[in-house]
């Protein structure tokens, strides 16, 4: 790996005329430094279910550093959950969460479609 000390500008023009691979990166590098845009976001589409529900609340506070009730209110939106009158059926849209750090969020949507669920990161 190379260390490169740029200025803003300097790295603006060479993104601008870098293949598109090298501007990602460039791209990503600005977005680390600057903390904004990064793919810290997990929106979970299907396949969490009643049967893989209490493994997908502990994935989600593994990787959250949330609390049972925080989680378990997350995964209640696509599931459903009990109260007085019964049980309700989730709304089945699909859900998201935003994590700490991109790590997190990547850690936890492997978890999550390894326990059975689709989704993606943005």
């Amino acid at each position: 790996m190379i260390n490169l000390q740029l200025t803003v500008r300097e790295a603006m023009e060479l993104a601008f005329y870098a293949r598109e691979d090298m501007r990602e990166r460039i791209t990503q590098a600005f977005e680390i430094a600057l903390g904004v845009n990064q793919k810290r976001m997990v929106t979970i589409t299907k396949g969490m279910d009643l049967d893989n529900r209490i493994s997908c609340i502990k994935a989600v506070r593994q990787h959250t550093g949330w609390g049972l009730k925080e989680a378990k209110d997350w995964t209640d939106g696509m599931v459903g959950r009990w109260d007085a009158s019964g049980f309700f059926r989730g709304g089945g849209n699909p859900i998201t969460l935003t994590a700490k750090t991109p790590d997190a969020a990547e850690a936890l949507l492997r978890d999550l479609t390894t326990l059975g669920c689709e989704g993606y990161l943005s």
